[in-house]
């Protein structure tokens, strides 16, 4: 019950789709692992071509396609909570809530919010 409630809490956080390709790299791997769709104060959610394993802790960087606050990437740590096959099977969608999200990174997700 906890762990429901607990969700829908997190569904009403207002998101915001992304207009631009924000690209998603694995700090660990080096990986890319897909783009962002939507963010919100809490997390994101994430289009990739194959599914991340589910709750499992990331480092990740987010390239952006401009400069903000004088960074051109953000970093921050997040877990995958649950993920899904898009319609046509080729694709996933990830969500990821942020469980470090550094005060830098947490301003340029802010003004990207703003800007739209």
């Amino acid at each position: 019950m906890v762990d429901e409630q607990k969700s829908k809490e997190r569904r009403r956080l207002e998101r915001h789709s992304v207009s631009t390709s924000l690209e998603v790299f694995d700090l660990d791997t080096g990986d890319h692992l897909g783009r962002v769709v939507d963010l919100h104060a809490e997390g994101l959610m994430l289009l990739s071509e194959r599914p991340l394993d589910l709750f499992r802790s990331f480092a990740l960087q987010v390239n952006l396609p401009m400069t903000l606050n004088g960074m051109s990437e953000f970093l921050f740590d997040a877990e995958s909570l649950w993920n899904r096959a898009s319609i046509s099977g080729q694709q996933y969608w990830t969500g990821l809530h942020f469980t470090n999200l550094p005060e830098e990174s947490r301003q340029c997700i802010e003004r990207m919010v703003a800007s739209r």
